[in-house]
């Protein structure tokens, strides 16, 4: 036995062009990434956040114009209502008569013998009250809308019959203000 004398030849493998290699990984291949470097990964972390704000904040403005657009949309609703509901308990009546409540008005239509139909600001709840009959049966509000002016007036031209609306000045839940004004003619009269 030769322990230790210089390398063996092992004449079955010499034919082999087997070489060591310490990587699993073909030379060739080392120069080529295989990844992101924390930098890169950072930098698009910080551009998406940039992008997401930009979103919500639009998004934010947007809902927050809507909800203002909306509630003002409804309270023109509200008291297109009111001058509507108005005009149509105004157009049997024969004779409106208007009285003064502190700055807002009262005005109550008659069918010639009776009071049929009565307006009218509640100081309670900033609404404007429907009331029927004689007695001025409070019916509830007319509207669920707050009234900050109820301004009623009748055309004092002899025989026209016609109930003036000066203002009806509406705010909305945002705390816009809506103002109205119309004049209803007394179809019976």
């Amino acid at each position: 036995m030769d322990v230790g004398r210089g390398a063996r030849q092992y004449p079955a493998f010499s034919n082999q062009p087997w070489t060591l290699s310490m990587s699993p990984v073909p030379p060739d291949t080392w120069a080529t990434p295989r990844g992101f470097t924390l930098t890169e990964v950072m930098i698009v972390i910080v551009l998406a956040g940039v992008v997401t704000l930009g979103l919500v904040t639009f998004y934010l403005n947007s809902q927050a114009w809507w909800t203002e657009a909306s509630t003002q949309v409804l309270a023109q609703r509200d008291a297109t209502l009111l001058v509507q509901v108005m005009r149509d308990r105004a157009q049997g009546a024969k004779s409106a008569l208007v009285l003064p409540s502190g700055s807002n008005s009262r005005v109550i239509f008659s069918d010639g013998v009776d009071e049929t139909d009565e307006f009218f600001w509640a100081p309670g709840d900033s609404f404007v009250h429907h009331g029927v009959g004689p007695a001025g049966t409070d019916q509830g509000p007319v509207v669920p809308t707050t009234v900050e002016r109820f301004l009623v007036s009748i055309d004092p031209t002899p025989g026209l019959g016609l109930v003036n609306l000066d203002t009806l000045r509406v705010r909305s839940a945002s705390g816009q203000r809506i103002t109205l004004s119309t004049t209803i003619g007394l179809y019976n009269k």
